[in-house]
């Protein structure tokens, strides 16, 4: 047992890391799991989406708990039509996250009113997904309601159906008010125990007369009418808290002096009440709505605040009182509201409460309750808060816009931001509100929103300079030399308000620019470095650091680069969050990448998508998982697989509504259906075709994968027409390094080379060159990763000049180095390239050679589209040869009729220039010369 406790707190540390902070103030006993020294960490940070934060580490805590347990784990909630919206997104996360698990260790048991919870359930959530049952439980018709009768009774059916009867007849056989009816019978002395006869009795006749009300609420509360008063005094209070509460809460609210638990226990005799340890607990909650409207509403009011008030003197000195006693307070403070009110100076106290109780929910990362606590406050503060509580109206106003903002309440947002800026009159003060306008803005008008951010920066002393980037890349160099790395990560930290709000806006902005702007993203990573080494490390730090090394890498100085991208990683441990943990990562695996096998840097996407999604970043968390899928893919991951992977991956970003990642991975998954023989065009919506028409970005992505499946399929003149349109868009997106960068570097080198071979046009083959050396420079930082595609591209551009000895030496050199490094699909192309080669001067066992073992790959990677026909290779090299006839129908007849194997060729459209016949069977070729292909899988032949 000590072995498998050890096991699942070393799971939960891995898997959750510094983020469990956030799930330890949710569930306090995990602290004695996972240790106090979480608490004493700093987590004042900018939650990008603090619910979802929540929902990914819960789920990853069932996950990790269930998989430890040989029973399953279970969880059970009752009456779920009082949850919360919050709440509810929660459990929907949770089942629908279980419901992949492998295991499928995890029970969930939820009870809800039907009528009352049709509502509560997001909008298209279904029960069944996640591999459950939806279990509607309908009141208890005749035959049930008499057998629980005679149970009850010990007396036989037969005897009980006349009382059975009657009880249904008034109750329509809700439990609920079927065993209140009985209890009251038994009150009336209607039902009664016979100690002559040894059995119950009971008066049909009277108890058919009694006229009962139809509603079970107004049974109830006629029924706790006939209770002494202080016993429905008792049960009112109780019902103040809610469904049950402490009884201390109770005795406190009453004062040391009162009987009310005397009372309360009175209760529990008469079945209205149960009570559990310390704790009182209405037995139903249509019982606690019954004894709750016994006041009148103004009453009611005046008792919760004087509950709240009562309560409060808990806290009085006691910054460290439990989340539960702060929350009950407050909650009754706002229930009574305002008008409550008797004392002037208790105004203030309600609205620091809720400030305090507002702060301890964020801490949770419940932003939506902490927002109602701040908004209950500002309606305790009077006319001149402004004047005579500014401190304490600056909190409430901007801590509630802070929560707006995350709750996606764009709106209140508004109409705060107008406030605080109207009244503040401290530029400092207002910081926190404009930088929450600035992301504001962000979400519909980027550019504005980058201006709006560089001019608050401005009154704040600090400028980016637009000039020269260089000047500001040497200077930054300086400052750097004078600093080792051990200073760096041993920084202290910045503690400065106005300069860590002043790093805020350079962290967005960084961010920002990288799709608009991107020639000024290395002046402001040149700035936050500055500030960072002048005034100390903040949580922003890592992402300055992670730019500027990305630029060097950008800049072909790729060492450089890397160092510092290692360094921003080793700063996050550093600068006391994670919150840009994601966005760090992903910058920084993006420059790795280039140093480091490929295959060796994929988990350094998961990882960044697992610490986005820890701290609630759904766009980084999508950015992340395309990187993941997409870097697979670039290394040659079986491409069955991949189709799966990126439905996911799209699936994920779409729901999130982060379009631009969601239609980059549709164009990836477009690729991978089309090289299996899968894909149809997808359907695109008027917002994607919106994204594909003004992001420029996105439309060049999609010109190269349409050219890159062309010149898979060997379509020239489609190959041509969409590498042009891709040329034609300037590469202005992006400011920093990203693998497809290289990618792109190599396909169109060889897609260069080819055209430049048809068209004897020297820009084509200037362009071939550019890619070659791009290719070559980036095989000196990593070898792995880039030596195969540089000699490929060197044996290409050897073609084009007719050096044909070295031509061959470098188709032999990229296809071991392919297939040492275990890139499938590039030494499938590798072979496939030197068959076409070898086609061309008509070397025969070469060409056949070199075309099987292309087939073989392209079999291994999944891909059952690219391999092509001698006679597409023959016709794509413009030479004349005899392994084939003319005409490709009239000598695959011709085959058919020399060989007796039978054989079954299908037809079907690959585009609109291309058709493809594929041999079903295994079978020898008997090509003029004498030669045989033998083929032991199906082949796919092209013609153009």
């Amino acid at each position: 047992m000590a072995s498998t406790r050890e096991e699942v707190v070393f799971q939960l540390r891995s898997v959750l890391g510094k983020e469990s902070y956030h799930l330890v103030k949710i569930i306090p006993n995990l602290a004695t799991i996972l240790g106090t020294e979480l608490s004493a960490l700093n987590h004042n940070d900018d939650c990008m989406d603090a619910q979802k934060r929540v929902q990914y580490l819960l789920c990853q805590f069932v996950e990790v708990i269930s998989s430890s347990s040989t029973a399953p784990i279970t969880l059970f909630l009752d009456d779920l039509q009082w949850a919360d919206a919050a709440s509810i997104a929660v459990v929907n996360q949770l089942l629908f996250a279980t419901g992949s698990m492998s295991h499928k260790n995890f029970f969930f048991l939820g009870c809800a009113r039907e009528k009352d919870s049709a509502t509560k359930w997001l909008p298209g959530v279904d029960i069944l997904v996640a591999g459950g049952i939806n279990i509607k439980l309908d009141c208890l018709d005749t035959h049930t309601l008499n057998t629980m009768v005679s149970e009850t009774l010990s007396l036989s059916p037969r005897l009980t159906r006349p009382l059975s009867a009657i009880i249904y007849q008034k109750t329509k056989g809700n439990p609920l008010f079927v065993s209140r009816l009985m209890c009251s019978l038994c009150k009336e002395g209607l039902l009664r125990l016979s100690l002559s006869r040894w059995r119950w009795e009971w008066d049909t006749k009277q108890i058919r007369s009694r006229r009962l009300p139809d509603d079970i609420a107004i049974f109830l509360a006629d029924s706790l009418g006939e209770m002494p008063y202080k016993v429905r005094w008792a049960l009112f209070v109780l019902s103040c808290f809610g469904a049950s509460s402490e009884s201390a809460f109770v005795v406190e609210s009453q004062g040391l002096g009162s009987d009310v638990l005397k009372n309360l226990d009175i209760a529990v005799t008469e079945g209205l009440v149960d009570k559990i340890d310390d704790r009182y607990c209405f037995a139903h909650d249509r019982i606690q709505e019954a004894a709750y409207n016994i006041m009148p509403e103004q009453k009611r009011c005046l008792v919760h605040f004087k509950n709240g008030l009562q309560l409060s003197s808990l806290l009085i000195g006691d910054n460290g009182a439990s989340s539960s006693v702060l929350f009950t307070a407050v909650n009754q403070l706002n229930l009574g509201g305002p008008p409550a009110v008797q004392d002037h100076s208790h105004y203030l106290t309600a609205a620091r409460l809720n400030l305090r109780a507002g702060k301890k929910a964020m801490e949770m990362s419940d932003y939506e309750t902490a927002y109602s606590y701040f908004d209950n406050g500002i309606s305790f503060l009077r006319k001149k808060h402004w004047q005579q509580n500014y401190t304490l109206s600056v909190e409430l106003f901007s801590l509630a816009a802070k929560c707006a903002l995350t709750n996606g309440d764009h709106t209140s947002l508004k109409l705060l931001i107008t406030e605080v800026l109207a009244k503040v009159h401290i530029f400092e003060d207002k910081l926190d509100v404009l930088y929450l306008e600035v992301c504001l803005v962000a979400s519909s008008r980027l550019s504005e929103s980058i201006e709006k951010g560089l001019d608050v920066l401005s009154k704040l002393g600090i400028e980016v300079d637009r000039s020269n980037v260089d000047a500001h890349l040497h200077a930054t160099k300086d400052l750097l030399s004078a600093h080792t790395d051990d200073e760096i990560l041993n920084s202290k930290q910045m503690a400065d308000p106005t300069m860590i709000m002043a790093m805020k806006f350079l962290g967005r902005l960084v961010l920002w620019m990288t799709q608009i702007m991107p020639k000024l993203v290395p002046h402001v990573a040149f700035k936050i470095i500055q500030l960072s080494l002048t005034h100390g490390m903040s949580p922003v730090s890592p992402i300055g650091f992670a730019y500027y090394g990305s630029h060097l890498a950008k800049s072909w100085n790729i060492s450089e680069g890397y160092h510092y991208v290692k360094l921003a990683v080793s700063l996050l441990d550093r600068v006391g969050t994670r919150e840009n943990a994601g966005e760090v990562i992903f910058v920084c695996t993006q420059v790795r990448l280039y140093v480091e096998p490929l295959q060796a840097t994929l988990e350094y996407h998961h990882q960044g998508y697992a610490a986005a999604m820890a701290s609630g970043d759904s766009n980084l968390a999508a950015a992340n998982l395309f990187a993941f899928n997409a870097s697979k893919f670039f290394a040659g991951a079986n491409l069955q697989r991949m189709q799966e992977k990126n439905a996911n991956s799209i699936q994920f970003s779409e729901e999130r509504k982060q379009l631009i990642v969601a239609v980059q991975s549709k164009l990836v998954q477009r690729t991978v259906s089309k090289l299996i023989g899968t894909g149809e065009e997808p359907e695109y919506s008027s917002e994607v075709w919106d994204i594909l028409a003004s992001n420029g970005s996105v439309s060049r992505s999609h010109h190269y994968q349409t050219a890159y499946l062309s010149f898979i399929f060997r379509s020239r003149e489609d190959t041509i027409e969409n590498i042009e349109k891709y040329f034609a868009f300037q590469e202005t997106t992006w400011g920093n390094l990203f693998f497809a960068h290289a990618v792109h570097a190599f396909y169109t080198g060889l897609i260069s080379f080819w055209v430049a071979r048809k068209l004897k046009e020297q820009r084509w083959y200037q362009r071939g060159c550019r890619s070659k050396l791009a290719l070559r420079r980036w095989a000196d930082s990593s070898q792995w990763t880039f030596e195969n595609k540089w000699f490929l591209l060197e044996a290409e551009e050897s073609f084009c000049n007719n050096d044909f000895e070295v031509a061959k030496t470098y188709y032999k050199k990229a296809v071991t180095s392919a297939k040492s490094h275990k890139f499938v699909h590039e030494e499938a192309l590798a072979h496939e390239l030197a068959a076409y080669f070898h086609l061309e001067f008509d070397e025969r066992e070469q060409t056949l050679e070199h075309f099987m073992l292309a087939h073989e790959k392209y079999h291994e990677w999944g891909n059952v589209i690219a391999y092509s026909n001698l006679l597409n290779a023959r016709k794509s090299c413009g030479a004349s040869s005899n392994l084939v006839g003319e005409g490709l129908l009239t000598d695959t007849e011709a085959i058919l009729k020399q060989n007796p194997i039978p054989y079954s060729i299908q037809t079907a459209p690959v585009n609109h220039t291309t058709r493809r016949l594929v041999l079903s069977t295994s079978c020898i070729w008997s090509c003029r010369g004498g030669l045989e292909l033998k083929m032991q899988s199906p082949v796919t032949v092209c013609q153009v």
